[in-house]
């Protein structure tokens, strides 16, 4: 019997920005610490060689305890394409392929992701074990891969905001102002989409008030469009 599986795991997603903006959300890293196994508030070290055969590397601190994800990238066609391998060196030595395949649309662009896992055995596992172990790793990937989707799809919903306001306009506004016109946004948002910035740290957890780095994140964005 083989000493490991594979399993594939699917998702789709719709972005209300254009396929380059999603594009450098997986690949600048900037961009990256904000979502991509971290957050801004924990993240300590988000860098990648954005070409085939670079690194990249992701790493987060929460509850006294340091997590890394690493890998290389296989293949990049801005806007279209990644695929890169994904390995958490202190869980495992097994090394997964994520594939992104981003198709611009007339309002917005669909990600397809795309994860083939790598599940290695345990001694005396039966054929059983194996199917459980793959529908186990399946399941977790999932879940973990759709709480950082949703916050992404937050994130870049801003991007919608400042074109709104005008990213000229946002750029010469001072702090006050451009916190006043975010904030009156927000009074209006759903409560869903306030509730995944807070927990990423960008607002307050009992009001639509910017926190320090949720006004960073403004100015990044609004850089990025200019």
């Amino acid at each position: 019997m083989a000493n490991e599986s594979r399993t594939t795991l699917e998702m789709k997603r719709h972005f209300a920005v254009s396929a380059e903006l999603l594009f450098d959300a997986w690949t600048r890293p900037e961009m990256m610490k904000k979502w991509l196994m971290t957050t801004e508030s924990t993240n300590t070290l988000a860098e990648n060689d954005a070409r085939v055969g670079g690194h990249w590397t992701i790493a987060d601190h929460r509850q006294g305890k340091d997590y890394k994800a690493v890998g290389e990238y296989v293949e990049l066609s801005r806007p279209n394409r990644i695929v890169f391998t994904f390995q958490m060196p202190q869980f495992s030595e097994s090394i997964d392929r994520l594939t992104v395949d981003i198709a611009p649309q007339e309002h917005g662009c669909e990600m397809t992701f795309t994860q083939t896992i790598v599940v290695p055995h345990e001694e005396g596992w039966t054929e059983a074990d194996i199917a459980k172990a793959l529908e186990e790793y399946r399941s977790g990937s999932e879940h973990g891969w759709s709480l950082m989707f949703g916050g992404l799809k937050d994130i870049l919903a801003l991007y919608p905001l400042i074109q709104h306001i005008g990213a000229q306009k946002v750029a010469v506004m001072d702090d006050a102002e451009l916190k006043s016109a975010v904030e009156d946004h927000f009074k209006k948002e759903n409560e869903q989409a306030l509730a995944s910035l807070r927990y990423l740290g960008y607002f307050e957890h009992d009001s639509v008030a910017l926190t320090p780095i949720g006004l960073q994140l403004i100015r990044q964005l609004t850089q990025h469009l200019l």
